[in-house]
């Protein structure tokens, strides 16, 4: 059986995707990079049936909190880790402090269960139906509040607002969407109407990559260059393929081959359809 996340994460990840289909997805990721492999983790195939059991959601233009609550109540769910705090079953789902060196900021982290019958569960999680509000379900303005208020403080701080995210829309979020507005020659109301969520979706709009460089749309081997072999060299890891950057050099390939030997692969040290396969990612070649 070939690796695959989890059947009852796809569920998760398809429930976030449907609820916030601008999210940012910089920070998602579920299948382990190098690091994680040499040690125990969820992010590592099982042994049994080849199910990664733990995914990361970007938490930029999501309701991170929310996520978590509905995390936290679905039964195949043993932990949750979000801006260094941990929720698991084993302490009954009581925040506690996380003291890992990750402190999970940018994203969250969500682990399932070995057990067959839950990792494999199409049982909903919740969150798409949530009747929680979303970015965009309503006009916001002065002393709105909810988790539509948090979303928004969430994108306007990646536009370097330093907000605090308490989903309350008081005078600070109010003087920046306002400041936003003149900045696009909208409005300066300080109401989030249609025109300034459109404004503020594409301001905050993860980049494409360019043509011939999305992960797993060629083969890359020493001299190519470009995003997908940025990618080779984040998921291989820097102790293996030096610095990050989006050369195919010779540390690259020689990282590649490592890893290539680790997982059972001819150590040609070039990235081709099998390669990108044992990576997670999707050929489209």
């Amino acid at each position: 059986m070939s690796v695959h996340l989890a059947p009852t994460l796809r569920v998760l990840r398809e429930e976030i995707n449907t609820r916030w289909p601008h999210r940012d997805r910089s920070s998602d990721g579920w299948i382990g990079d190098a690091d994680h492999q040499a040690r125990r983790s969820d992010h590592n195939p099982d042994g049994d049936d080849r199910s990664v059991n733990a995914i990361d959601v970007d938490v930029d233009g999501i309701d991170p909190l929310l996520v978590v609550r509905h995390c936290i109540g679905h039964p195949s769910c043993q932990y949750v880790i979000y801006n260094r705090v941990i929720w698991s079953r084993t302490r009954g789902f009581t925040a506690a402090r996380y003291s890992g060196a990750n402190p999970h900021n940018k994203h969250l982290h969500v682990s399932v269960s070995h057990q067959r019958s839950l990792e494999d569960s199409q049982r909903p999680w919740g969150i798409a139906a949530s009747p929680a509000t979303r970015l965009g379900d309503r006009v916001l303005r002065d002393r709105c509040r909810g988790s539509d208020v948090r979303e928004l403080q969430t994108l306007a701080n990646r536009l370097g607002a330093r907000l605090t995210v308490d989903g309350d829309f008081g005078p600070r979020t109010a003087a920046w969407v306002r400041a936003f507005q003149k900045s696009r020659a909208l409005a300066a109301d300080a109401v989030v109407g249609p025109a300034t969520l459109a404004a503020l979706r594409q301001a905050t709009k993860p980049p494409a990559p360019p043509t011939g460089q999305v992960p797993g749309c060629r083969t890359v081997r020493r001299g190519s260059s470009g995003a997908d072999v940025a990618f080779v060299k984040r998921f291989v890891g820097a102790r293996r393929c030096g610095p990050p950057g989006t050369e195919f050099d010779e540390l690259t390939e020689a990282g590649v081959r490592w890893y290539q030997r680790m997982r059972g692969l001819t150590d040609d040290g070039v990235v081709g359809r099998l390669t990108w396969t044992q990576m997670g990612v999707r050929v489209t070649y």
